[in-house]
């Protein structure tokens, strides 16, 4: 019998009274568990894939700061990841997207596009406007 993710992950939580991505890798280990095939359990391929997501962490940890139009200090990522051709990202300078029209403007997207999927998910929560508009007024 065929279920879905999330009964998957709700039968792992009833089990054990908790979610963590470990629980769920330790019971997806066994061969015939039904979430066993969505992950890479050759090591020589997970291993390097957890490499990259290290390098990920490192490069997104390194941070700039500069001064805004009110010469108040801002700290931003020092590395911005934009959509490789080849697939994955690459991550360019801070400075050079300031500077490169098409990057800023990529970027730009990008944050139109993560604010309305964060939108959407809160959007019906009175905390989360109550958020928005706390940080507006700050503002």
């Amino acid at each position: 019998m065929t279920t879905n993710l999330r009964e998957q992950l709700q039968s792992i939580y009833d089990q054990h009274g908790t979610l963590t991505p470990a629980l769920v890798v330790t019971e997806a280990r066994d061969d015939a568990h039904p979430l066993h095939s969505r992950f890479e359990w050759d090591d020589q391929v997970a291993g390097e894939k957890w490499r990259q997501e290290q390098a990920h962490d490192l490069i997104c940890s390194v941070k700039v700061t500069y001064r805004d139009a009110k010469g108040q200090p801002q700290e931003v990522r020092s590395f911005h990841a934009f959509r490789a051709p080849e697939g994955g990202h690459r991550y360019e300078p801070a400075e050079k997207v300031a500077q490169d029209e098409m990057l800023s403007k990529i970027l730009k997207a990008d944050m139109e596009r993560d604010w309305k999927t964060l939108k959407k998910r809160y959007e019906q929560w009175d905390e989360f406007r109550q958020m928005v508009i706390g940080d507006l007024d700050a503002a």
